[in-house]
């Protein structure tokens, strides 16, 4: 694995993470839609770099009121199976701990085996299901939810 460098997006960073999005979902956000997220109070998107500054994968975070929501990750397909969305997700909970999130939810696709692996590792577990919730194609969305400190997973809060 390639040394990687996780950092907070920029306005100057949001053309590689829309091109991303659109490398690795059916029903892309819009460029748009991360513009307002990197300015929405309690929403963070993090960055994973190599040390070139080459954007591999990013995650938004929302925190607020003791909540905290994944609402997007992505790592490009270029660079997936290489462990870099454990590492974006690992940051992720670790800022929403500290940001005083005492449990995060989010929605994976329900034939995304390999997320909901991930997901899982990290303690999160289904809670529900928003049916016909995607598009392109149609399919259910499965609810997680996660409590971070009593997963064992989140160990420090310092990132």
């Amino acid at each position: 694995m390639t040394d990687t460098i996780l950092r907070l997006c920029t306005e100057a960073d949001l053309d590689a993470v829309y091109a991303i999005e659109q490398r690795s979902f059916s029903t892309p956000w819009s460029r748009e839609s991360f513009a307002s997220a990197l300015h929405a109070v309690g929403t963070e998107i993090w960055l994973l770099t190599d040390e070139q500054g080459t954007i591999l994968g990013f995650g938004c975070l929302m925190t607020i009121a003791g909540e905290g929501e994944v609402l997007n990750i992505a790592v490009d397909p270029a660079y997936r199976r290489k462990g870099y969305g454990e590492i974006l997700l690992s940051a992720m909970l670790t800022s929403a701990v500290n940001r005083g999130a005492e449990e995060i939810f989010l929605e994976v696709r329900a034939s995304n085996t390999p997320a909901r692996t991930l997901y899982e590792k990290y303690g999160f577990a289904p809670i529900g299901i928003r049916k016909k919730y995607y598009t392109n194609p149609t399919e259910d969305a499965v609810c997680m939810r996660c409590e971070p400190r009593n997963t064992g997973i989140i160990r420090s809060t310092s990132c």
